[in-house]
């Protein structure tokens, strides 16, 4: 989490609340150092902390894991990142599919290491960043490394929206939720590389009229934290784990989000959960 919506999120959510303290948990330390500079910039007297964590390496999951537990931390929350959108699919030193190791499987076990943790430390909130892009078409549960197909982004991010229900359903009892949130459409260090950086200015009227009929026209990593904002100040309890909340901003600029139900069904969750048990317990066994 540097400088996308993760990044949006840190400075919305210390605007807010100053006394907060946020953990970066990001792949590259000196990105994160960035990051950090300049939200102390904006907020000099924020407690802002530093763990390095590649999400597509299981033994970075596991130093992290450790880390975290080791940590003075009482959560509030967890928010995973936008994660790895790239056409081109490619093996872990672990020999997973990079794109779902990298946003489905290591946060799943960085969850999974945590779960003890986060229930003696009296709950917790964990915010999942899904997509517009996420296609059940794409998804399938025999296959759900992906690796028979070419949709390997779409189909990690309809498995973070049945990771989160089966892990809200399985420890919802120990105040530790889990709900899914979609970041709409923004420019970021994820999506500029799709067109040249005139060419997004020169779009940027038309975007902003988009809305009209498409609110999810973000635009902006501010605009694109609406959502998990809301959650963070919406009581956990109270809100369905199998919808998904979406970042909407209106033609005027005006935040809010949408609430829709997942398309899944009932035994898919926990299936997908025994799925990804088992694989964790085969490479841990190795």
């Amino acid at each position: 989490m540097t400088l996308g919506v993760g990044f949006a999120i840190a400075q919305r959510l210390l605007t807010l609340e100053i006394t907060l303290t946020i953990c970066l948990a990001c792949r590259n330390v000196s990105k994160a150092e960035k990051a950090k500079s300049q939200l102390t910039a904006d907020h000099p007297e924020a407690s802002i902390d530093i763990l390095q964590l590649d999400t597509s390496s299981i033994s970075s999951v596991s130093e992290a894991a450790k880390e975290l537990q080791q940590s003075v931390y009482l959560f509030d929350a967890i928010s995973t990142g936008e994660g790895l959108l790239q056409m081109v699919d490619s093996e872990t030193k672990d020999g997973l599919k990079l794109i779902f190791a990298t946003n489905l499987f290591g946060h799943f076990l960085l969850i999974r290491k945590l779960e003890d943790f986060l229930i003696s430390s009296g709950g917790c909130h964990i915010i999942w960043t899904s997509s517009s892009n996420a296609r059940r078409k794409h998804f399938d549960m025999d296959d759900f490394q992906h690796l028979c197909r070419n949709q390997g982004y779409s189909s990690s991010k309809f498995g973070i929206n049945l990771i989160s229900n089966a892990i809200d359903q399985k420890l919802r009892d120990h105040c530790v939720y889990s709900h899914v949130t979609c970041p709409g459409f923004s420019i970021t260090g994820m999506t500029s590389p799709m067109l040249q950086t005139g060419l997004w200015t020169l779009l940027y009227p038309f975007f902003v009229l988009l809305r009209l009929i498409a609110p999810i026209m973000c635009i902006t990593p501010w605009n694109s934290a609406e959502a998990p904002v809301w959650l963070f100040h919406s009581d956990p309890k109270d809100v369905s784990p199998a919808l998904l909340h979406t970042s909407h901003i209106s033609i005027l600029g005006n935040g809010y989000v949408n609430s829709k139900k997942i398309d899944f069904s009932s035994n898919e969750p926990e299936l997908l959960y025994e799925h990804l048990s088992a694989l964790q317990a085969e490479l841990e066994g190795q």
